[in-house]
């Protein structure tokens, strides 16, 4: 069955790159338009399906637990989403911290489901790394679930996220921007490009207050299948760059993994791209 979500920035609204902030939140929203009917529905609309926070690589908080042994009373508490009220961390001082150096670690991500328990952790491997290509996912006791790799665009090949399994079935490849935006893309590239000089054209005459809403870039949306599946089949979790949301097939991916990936991507997005 396919359910849907989105990822989302809390307490820094507004914030979409730069350098990320210890204790930076995300929230993992139920996409009320995917084929899933959305679950704990309330008054006041969905509550999150869960919550992600981001933590310094060498913070204790984040210390593995032995693998199979279920985690520490500890991590669960300090890693949970904050109680009601608590102050959030503003934008003055996300940039702040930006203004303070560059080339920040790349942070653990610690999710959380929606009572607030450890659900996975999403570590990197190369220590001390702002962009590292490896990461290492973990569920609430320390048992692998997956290893995610990262690869970058280079003349001829697309960047694409890649996800194997510990129990050595097929991986999981998601190409940045699908054969037929690209094509689309390439197709057009004569009339973006009139469209790009004219949007530099604009951004000067207005001293920049409009530059945002001109850009224009490469195809974003993703697609994880399984390499050499048919068309159509081995679809395991989809990003739509227009609905900024995921969608993936419960039978062929774990919901802890689509969270982990999917929070993985989105602080791509955010903070690095």
């Amino acid at each position: 069955m396919t359910a849907g979500f989105t990822v989302d920035i809390t307490g820094t609204q507004g914030m979409r790159t730069g350098e990320w902030a210890p204790g930076e939140e995300f929230a993992i929203l139920p996409d009320r338009r995917s084929g899933r009917p959305a679950a704990h529905t309330g008054p006041g609309g969905d509550p999150p399906a869960g919550w992600v926070r981001l933590y310094p690589p060498d913070d204790p908080a984040v210390a593995d637990p032995a693998p199979g042994g279920g985690g520490t009373a500890s991590l669960v508490k300090t890693a949970a989403a904050p109680p009601a009220g608590s102050a959030p961390i503003t934008v003055a001082e996300v940039e702040a911290r930006s203004r303070s150096g560059s080339g920040t670690p790349h942070p653990v991500l610690v999710l959380h489901d929606r009572a607030g328990q450890r659900a996975a952790t999403v570590r990197p491997e190369e220590a001390g790394v702002a962009e590292p290509a490896h990461f290492a996912v973990t569920d609430a006791g320390g048992l692998p679930l997956c290893r995610i790799t990262r690869t970058r665009s280079r003349p001829g090949r697309r960047a694409h996220w890649r996800i194997d399994f510990p129990d050595g079935r097929p991986p999981l490849i998601g190409h940045r921007g699908t054969w037929p935006g690209w094509l689309g893309f390439v197709l057009l590239t004569p009339l973006w490009v009139t469209f790009f000089l004219g949007s530099v054209l604009v951004t000067l005459l207005t001293l920049g207050h409009v530059g945002e809403m001109l850009v224009w870039g490469c195809p974003k949306n993703v697609v994880w299948r399984q390499p050499r599946s048919l068309p159509g089949r081995g679809r395991a979790m989809t990003f739509s760059y227009l609905r900024t949301g995921y969608r993936y097939d419960d039978t062929l991916l774990d919901e802890r993994i689509a969270h982990s990936m999917a929070t993985l991507h989105y602080f791509t997005k955010m903070h690095q791209d």
